[in-house]
């Protein structure tokens, strides 16, 4: 059986796509252009770009977008009015005012964060069915689909190749993992992925592995993004509520889901103020299992799974 593997920097992170199959040389070249088309389309760091027509519109008049772009704000508006989790595709201005993970990351005023909270209700995007339109109904509001565009790409460069015939493949975006059929080359019969240690000191150290087999992993860490300030670490998971990172005994959530998409918004929405909170939580949604890990190292499951201390498996 044909392998073909390749990795290439995108999305400020690496891309790692691996397919079996005779074709997959020309697939793989696929799937870059495709990743390339959606980062441009989809990203607010690129001032033409289509979501950012939607942001430099608002308090303006509606925008009308791709039938994609408008499923994936209408399916992220519909967990982020939800106010048990911290999911908010409207966090766009809190994003730019502390600006973590980027060379200019900052610490904002209290008067900046007091101004930002006031442009990040997402039940002020009004969204039109008919004409496919995204109205941001405040000046100064801002979608932000870093949270999700990920595994909806991931989604997406799964459907293309499975579609061309891929029976077994891997798809990794920056640690967002998404699995086509079995490795042919375990004789488990699984992609046996690892969940990062959020507490150690260096990538690499993995606490536990969770085989797969055609379903997505997707990992929300404090360590994943941060910057230090006047001593203290901050992560770029921020909470809408209070303008700052969200504080929580948590330090990561592993969603393993069926779709990347699905393990996006979770490992998100998941990130409640503690892991009692966050399980009670996580068991209640469907097709859904986790793995919460405690900023004291302690690993915590959902009622769907198992865990021998090493691998974590569905029961």
């Amino acid at each position: 059986m044909h392998c073909y593997k390749t990795r290439f920097p995108m999305m400020g992170t690496f891309i790692d796509l691996v397919v079996y199959h005779e074709r997959g040389e020309g697939l793989i070249k696929e799937c870059y252009l495709q990743l390339q088309a959606f980062t441009q389309r989809f990203t607010v760091n690129q001032a033409q770009s289509e979501l950012m027509r939607v942001n430099n519109h608002a308090g303006i008049r509606p925008v009308r977008v791709k039938p994609d772009l408008y499923a994936l704000i209408k399916k992220s508006k519909s967990i982020s009015v939800d106010p048990l989790n911290p999911f908010n595709v409207a966090i766009g201005p809190l994003v730019k005012a502390w600006h973590i993970g980027f060379k200019d990351a900052k610490f904002p005023t209290d008067a900046e964060l007091a101004e930002k909270l006031q442009l990040v209700d997402p039940s002020k995007i009004i969204l039109d069915d008919d004409y496919q339109s995204v109205y941001l109904s405040q000046v100064g509001m801002q979608i932000d689909l870093g949270a999700i565009a990920k595994g909806y790409f991931a989604d997406r460069i799964k459907d293309f190749l499975t579609a061309n015939g891929v029976e077994h493949g891997f798809i990794n975006l920056g640690g967002n993992v998404l699995t086509i059929g079995y490795s042919p080359e375990n004789i488990s019969q699984t992609w046996n992925v690892g969940i990062q240690n959020p507490l150690a000191t260096s990538r690499g150290d993995i606490c536990r592995v969770v085989p797969l087999r055609d379903y997505s992993m997707v990992t929300s860490g404090i360590n994943e993004r941060y910057f230090e300030y006047n001593g203290q670490r901050y992560h770029h998971l921020l909470d809408g509520q209070t303008g700052r990172p969200i504080s929580s005994n948590i330090a990561s959530v592993t969603i393993i889901s069926k779709l990347s998409v699905d393990g996006e918004i979770w490992s998100t929405a998941g990130f409640l103020p503690s892991i009692d909170d966050a399980l009670f939580y996580l068991n209640h949604q469907v097709d859904i299992e986790a793995v919460l890990i405690s900023n004291q190292g302690k690993v915590f499951i959902t009622n769907g799974l198992t865990d021998n201390g090493r691998v974590v498996k569905y029961k």
